[in-house]
């Protein structure tokens, strides 16, 4: 299928999601859209846990604006965001009552904390519900590290869930990884905490997680 028009319309929607600590270093990236009205940025609540500033930029802007959390939902690791910038729209609202095996889907972020909007496309594998009853969308699509945040859409451009890239086999072991200290551990003067960090960064996987658009929280 040709996404080039859908791309397009969206493009200026999904925004890189920048996290600073509290001395303004850089500690991650990920994506983020814009959903419901203007102003709302939504993406997953792990991207921004432990960030003390965070800053977007959309693809056709040079400029960062300032984001703040308004809705943290940890069950279904969703945030929503504010921004002051009116003049961009929101990407509209899909059938999720229709979302089925097989149906075609696209999504688009800022895998590897690039800069540059990548877009990639897949179908939905299954629709699953794991033991508290919460349902989740697996994806035949390449998800990366940074991908968490952005839109899952239908073949119209409409949004139909939230992409989470932390939803991994044994995560819990692959976080503990991100978490180590560099120079912790060495082999032959090679630091071994850069490396298992930089292939953890780096795994891609044949099936991906998407969180359906019905639990994105709404902005009271």
């Amino acid at each position: 299928m040709d996404y080039s028009a859908i791309i397009q319309k969206v493009r200026g929607s999904i925004a890189l999601v920048v996290c600073l600590d509290v001395k303004n270093t850089g500690m991650g990236t990920g994506s983020g859209f814009i959903f419901k009205k203007k102003g709302q940025l939504i993406t997953c609540n792990h991207v921004v846990r432990e960030a003390a500033t965070i800053m977007i930029k959309f693809p056709d802007s040079t400029d960062f604006v300032a984001a703040k959390v308004s809705v943290r939902d940890e069950e279904h690791d969703i945030v929503l965001m504010t921004f002051d910038d009116t003049s961009r729209e929101p990407i509209p609202l899909g059938d999720v009552d229709k979302v089925a095996e097989g149906m075609p889907i696209v999504f688009s972020g800022y895998p590897f904390s690039s800069q540059d909007l990548t877009t990639h496309q897949g179908i939905i594998s299954a629709v699953i519900k794991d033991a508290t009853g919460i349902t989740s969308y697996l994806i035949d699509g390449t998800v990366n590290s940074g991908n968490s945040g952005c839109p899952l859409m239908d073949a119209n451009g409409k949004v139909i869930g939230v992409v989470n890239a932390k939803r991994r086999h044994r995560n819990d072991l692959i976080e503990k990884v991100e978490r180590l200290t560099p120079g912790a551990l060495s082999l032959h003067g090679i630091d071994l905490v850069e490396i298992y960090q930089a292939l953890s960064g780096n795994i891609q996987l044949g099936v991906g997680h998407a969180v359906p658009a019905k639990y994105i929280p709404e902005h009271k």
